[in-house]
């Protein structure tokens, strides 16, 4: 049996959520953001002063830290996807185990960014609108461009996220397809938390992205060697 062929067994199993299960998280999360985004301030406003006080800050810490929280997930997830790829999976933590920790690391990042992003409708002093939020490069501002990557990025990862639940239905061959988009979300993702990103400063935000760039480098460079020393009939 080939490598490939190894590979796509393992990968071709239920994922570790089912679909319905992920869409009520996803729900409850959206619901849950605009209930603290947009109701509390609202219907509570007594309880919302007391708690962020005349200037609220709280929101934009939360957009702020759900971001890094999303990013650092994703990279696992796509650390974790290379690896399951070129066999490394299988020395640690084994091929199962890495798939479903693969797959719930990317389920995860997904619903974080969109935290993320909801989050900061409850920021009145940037006083974002949904409409912005939702449509790339319309913010304004220097920062308008890196922002924008990431509201791409955020798009791209749509496909990729649900198309552990439309395998059966598009082949493999259609589904990694689409998870070669994987690669430009973590540019973008990147790009966005480098440029745009009020934490980057930080000697330990700046370590992430240093270690996960180098990881992410040194894994692909790897995947790339092994595809092109193993016969074209075992890769195809």
């Amino acid at each position: 049996m080939s490598a490939d062929v190894r590979t796509n067994d393992e990968l071709d199993h239920i994922p570790s959520v089912n679909l319905e299960m992920f869409l009520i998280i996803l729900l409850a999360t959206i619901a849950g953001t605009f209930a603290a985004a947009v109701a509390l301030p609202t219907w509570l406003p007594s309880l919302s002063q007391s708690l962020l006080g005349n200037e609220p800050k709280a929101y934009w810490y939360l957009s702020r830290v759900s971001g890094i929280v999303a990013y650092m997930l994703m990279w696992l997830s796509i650390a974790l996807g290379i690896t399951i790829t070129n066999k490394m999976a299988r020395v640690w933590p084994g091929g199962p185990a890495a798939v479903d920790v693969h797959q719930f690391a990317s389920l995860l990042s997904f619903t974080f960014a969109i935290f993320h992003v909801l989050i900061l409708l409850g920021d009145r002093y940037a006083n974002y609108s949904l409409t912005q939020l939702a449509t790339p490069f319309t913010m304004g501002g220097r920062q308008e461009f890196w922002i924008g990557l990431g509201q791409l990025g955020f798009y791209l990862m749509l496909p990729v996220t649900f198309s552990f639940y439309a395998r059966r239905f598009i082949g493999y061959k259609g589904w990694r397809l689409i998870h070669y988009a994987s690669f430009l979300i973590y540019i973008f993702v990147t790009i966005h938390g480098l440029w745009a990103g009020t934490d980057t400063r930080a000697p330990a935000i700046l370590g992430v992205y240093a270690v996960t760039i180098v990881a992410t480098y040194f894994l692909t460079m790897y995947r790339v060697l092994v595809s092109i020393r193993l016969p074209r009939r075992q890769t195809e």
